[in-house]
Formats: C-alpha cells, sequence, structure tokens
C-alpha cells in the first residue's frame, strides 16, 4: 500500500512538475484535490487500493504544503502596461507563504 502511493504519487508529481514548479505551487490546493481525486478514482475497487491511494494524496499534499512554504512561487496575475492594452495577464513571483 505505501510503496504503491508512494509511486503513484511520484509519477503525477514529475507530471505536473513539467508544467513549471513554480507556477504549479501557487495553486497546491486545486492540484492536489484533482490529483487525489485521480488517484482515489483510478485505484478503486479494492481496501489496499483506496488505501494506495489516500497515502499518495496525503504524500503530494505534504510536498505541496511544504514547497509552498519555502519556494518563491510565480502567480498569474494582471499587469500594468504603458503601451497599449495597458493590462495583460502575465506571470508575477511572490515570496514563500510564512508557516
Amino acid at each position: 500500500m505505501l510503496i504503491a502511493g508512494s509511486i503513484a504519487a511520484a509519477g503525477l508529481l514529475f507530471l505536473i512538475f513539467k508544467f513549471g514548479m513554480r507556477k504549479i505551487i501557487s495553486y497546491d490546493i486545486t492540484f492536489d484535490i484533482l490529483i487525489t481525486g485521480f488517484l482515489v478514482y483510478a485505484l478503486a475497487g479494492t481496501y489496499a487500493g483506496m488505501m494506495a491511494a489516500l497515502m499518495g494524496g496525503l504524500m503530494v499534499s505534504v510536498i505541496l504544503f511544504v514547497m509552498k512554504r519555502t519556494m518563491n512561487r510565480e502567480e498569474l496575475a494582471v499587469i500594468r502596461t504603458s503601451q497599449f492594452p495597458y493590462r495583460k495577464l502575465g506571470w508575477v513571483t511572490k515570496p514563500p507563504e510564512k508557516f
């Protein structure tokens, strides 16, 4: 159970980090819910599968929580510019959150 959950969590974390680690950790709650839901759906059917899914979701949650509080992150925000159209969407760097 523990090994299956660890492998599933590691695999999904590697996939989402391909999008950009600093961009993902800004939206940690959303990704945590999506990954845990996907693991529960994919591994449903047996007690061991559900426990592996919950262990994988727990590991993803802890890793994203620690990363958000120790790393700089990037959030999507509206940026003012001096040229037309005067506003655009862009990534803004934010410092780590406090514990």
